[in-house]
């Protein structure tokens, strides 16, 4: 009887070992999700510091690309009610966790582009239209 006993307790230690680390995983899942995120943010080339960007419409600039969080100024832009030219406003600092990045609508501008390379030579006239 104690052999039996002894198996019965030793399987469940084992077992209690196996569902305390799936447990410890799924509540430490988001944790290293986030971590992975970030390391990839952080490591990548998409978003560097003074990158000039556009959030949900608004301009604005990275201010720091951290391991976990990034930092933006966003910037309120306004335009002269006699000139029409528009002018930075103030603005307001926001701080947004590199996992949700990838939900935001980020736009970054391209530098301008040479486009005199794809004009077209005007269409020639018809010879015959001349000779007439």
């Amino acid at each position: 009887m104690g052999s039996i006993e002894q198996t019965v307790h030793t399987w469940i230690g084992e077992q209690t070992l196996w569902i305390t680390g799936l447990v410890l995983v799924f509540v430490f899942r988001r944790f290293i999700e986030s971590a992975v995120s970030g390391f990839l943010v952080f490591v990548g080339n998409d978003y560097n510091a003074d990158d000039i960007v556009y959030i949900n419409g608004r301009p604005g600039r990275i201010v720091r690309v951290g391991f976990t969080k990034t930092v933006f100024f966003l910037y309120n832009v306004r335009n002269n009610i006699y000139t029409g030219e528009a002018y930075i406003a103030g603005g307001s600092k926001l701080v947004v966790q590199n996992s949700a990045l990838m939900e935001m609508q980020i736009e970054k501008p391209l530098e301008n582009v040479d486009l005199s390379r794809y004009i077209l030579d005007a269409p020639k006239q018809d010879q015959r239209n001349h000779e007439k």
